[in-house]
């Protein structure tokens, strides 16, 4: 059904407001994680700020959810806070993933981009919160296995960066070979949403129907060996996501999804 003008209209100053909101919010992050969590790598100072990361992201998600910007739903992740010691690997269709992970993964590190890591707004949490930059990627291999040889657990999306038009892109072997050498659980997590709102082509100017409907649900565990090969693990993994994700026009879909 075609929607109204007076309705168009409303869901592009929603979306607005939530653009201004996204700003306002990650300004006053930064401003509370150098307030309270001082900038030493490691420890509580760490801990601290990915608390605050994950109470910001919590809060931000739930003013747009009654802004009726966008509806969230969660699947299996019942016991998510036992993951300790895991590799959280997801798909990565939009600029809202990292929040909806966050959101349930309040101890969880996280791989960084190199555009956020350089951001002068965006760098600030995540560095306080010793989030792992995704270059070079010897320093990222190193310090994944580091932190999850030590029981903690870390968001990472294999693709590298955010979805381009709806299709899933090669995944990098980094985060295999971090896996492999920490003997890390590797849990799969997929990430469904109604839009390609704020994924790699589509920004804020594009106009789109409200509410986004994000669900966020687990899939198959993996147990990489000590002798696996890189290359063919991070193919397993590409795979297994391609073959349960499928795009239909803007939607991105699982196509076993649970019930």
């Amino acid at each position: 059904m075609r929607r109204s003008t007076s309705m168009l209209a409303a869901d592009f100053a929603r979306l607005n407001a939530a653009y201004i909101l996204y700003l306002a919010s990650a300004t006053w992050l930064a401003a509370m994680v150098i307030l309270t969590a001082p900038n030493r790598r490691g420890g509580q100072s760490s801990f601290r700020a990915r608390e605050l990361i994950s109470r910001h992201s919590t809060g931000y998600l739930a003013r747009l959810e009654r802004m009726g910007c966008i509806e969230c739903e969660y699947v299996g992740f019942d016991d998510s806070l036992k993951w300790q010691g895991s590799l959280l690997c997801a798909n990565h269709p939009s600029i809202f993933d990292a929040l909806l992970l966050f959101r349930k993964f309040p101890h969880a590190a996280c791989v960084v981009g190199r555009n956020p890591w350089r951001h002068p707004l965006f760098s600030i949490p995540a560095r306080h919160a010793s989030y792992i930059p995704s270059f070079p990627a010897l320093r990222m291999v190193k310090e994944t296995q580091n932190l999850v040889s030590r029981g903690g657990s870390m968001i990472v999306f294999p693709e590298g960066t955010r979805t381009r038009d709806g299709a899933l892109a090669s995944f990098h072997d980094g985060f295999a070979l971090a896996a492999i050498k920490s003997g890390a659980t590797v849990r799969t997590l997929f990430i469904e949403c109604t839009s390609r709102f704020l994924s790699k082509s589509i920004s804020f100017k594009n106009s789109l129907e409200m509410p986004i409907r994000f669900r966020i649900s687990t899939g198959d565990i993996f147990h990489p060996r000590p002798s696996e090969n890189t290359r063919d693990f991070s193919r397993t993994l590409e795979m297994y996501f391609r073959e349960n994700l499928v795009r239909e026009g803007e939607v991105i879909r699982r196509v076993r999804s649970l019930t």
